[in-house]
């Protein structure tokens, strides 16, 4: 089956709850011989993962009942070694690891373009790296017009999977309009979006529209217990809510949720903090994009404790950051944020990134100073 963003090979869409409640309805659209079918909802909910299982559906030469995939005939098994050569998923080379990947070249092609810039080579000069393109290309949807319009190698459909559909660049979205207007015979178009107003409007207007449903809360965090996810919650609030960046199971993870717990851990100190622990217990080598996006996580959760009661990100933490939002001043939580998103703008590059996060949590140190200056 198909193996989805942020996610272990052998979890499939289909067993997250939300994700079938919406098969039904993307068999029925199919039913009518829809060509085309735009998913779109909610960020990071699945709607990539449902489009890749439902293209696998298409491609099965004898699927189930319910319409899903058996995973044992000639067709599941082209696609799981990723060789059908039936399919073709287009998706900007930041996304590159949905791609289908021939079994033959091996594990490590798998992972995301680098999206890496500067550096030193081993001369000790400047080495910069070309960054994978956010974007969809008409260099690629230009290579589905043959694949389009040639028989099917399997005697089938064909399935042609575009996301995220908002990431066709103006050109590329006029070619793949070509398509749609004049689709190939047995060709079905499987598009997935995140921000639907951001996408073509005649793109839209021939597509078959399926909003994906987004999770509850507990669903969502249960669902990640499912799947083994240590700490849940925790992983589930540290990504706004969104279940699928929270499912990933590999060692990037682990040193993420060490790096959150760590910055979480004193920040939740608020005036108890001090400079001296602050400097003890920074790391001298650690993700700088990582650790700030914690701390502006955690500034946005007490302004909107501040202004609203509520907090989103961290809600395990919720009491804390309550407590810690009645003794500092919203407009030094703004100054703190402002602070954060300077040094978050030079993240990629940083002299010395101990010293910018030591910078950034001296800077939380001072809505105490501040409150403390004012009593």
């Amino acid at each position: 089956m198909a193996a989805l963003d942020h996610a272990a090979p052998t979890v499939t869409a289909l067993q997250a709850p939300w994700l079938r409640r919406a098969w039904e309805p993307l068999r029925a659209l199919r039913g009518r011989d829809a060509h085309a079918i735009l998913l779109h909802g909610a960020a990071g909910i699945g709607k990539k993962a449902l489009a890749l299982e439902f293209a696998a559906a298409l491609l099965c030469e004898q699927p189930r009942a319910d319409g899903t995939a058996c995973g044992a005939c000639s067709g599941c098994r082209l696609h799981a070694a990723g060789n059908h050569p039936d399919l073709r998923v287009v998706v900007p080379d930041s996304l590159a690891r949905l791609r289908p990947l021939p079994a033959s070249e091996g594990a490590d092609e798998d992972a995301p373009v680098p999206a890496a810039e500067g550096g030193a080579d081993e001369a000790g000069g400047e080495r910069k790296e070309k960054r994978a393109s956010r974007e969809i290309l008409i260099e690629q949807v230009r290579a589905l017009f043959d694949f389009a319009h040639v028989a099917t190698h399997r005697g089938g459909l064909r399935a042609i999977v575009v996301a995220p559909a908002e990431a066709l660049n103006a050109p590329a979205a006029n070619a793949l309009l070509k398509l749609l207007e004049e689709p190939a015979p047995g060709t079905v178009f499987v598009l997935a979006s995140d921000a639907l107003d951001q996408v073509l409007p005649t793109i839209r207007s021939r597509c078959s529209l399926l909003r994906v449903p987004a999770p509850t809360w507990d669903e969502a965090q249960a669902w990640l217990a499912q799947q083994g996810v240590a700490d849940a919650a925790e992983a589930l609030a540290a990504n706004g809510g969104a279940p699928w960046p929270a499912l990933d199971a590999g060692e990037e993870a682990e040193a993420a949720a060490q790096l959150r717990q760590l910055f979480v851990g004193l920040l939740a100190q608020g005036p108890r903090l001090s400079a001296e622990e602050v400097a003890a217990r920074v790391p001298r080598t650690l993700d700088t994009g990582s650790a700030l996006r914690v701390l502006a996580r955690w500034g946005w959760d007490l302004a909107a404790a501040q202004s609203a009661g509520v907090v989103r990100y961290h809600r395990t933490h919720a009491a804390a950051i309550l407590r810690l939002a009645s003794t500092a001043s919203l407009a030094a939580v703004v100054r703190w944020l402002d602070e954060i998103s300077r040094h978050q703008r030079s993240a990629k590059h940083p002299l010395n990134a101990r010293l910018v996060l030591e910078a950034a949590m001296f800077g939380y140190l001072d809505l105490w100073r501040e409150s403390q200056a004012r009593s």
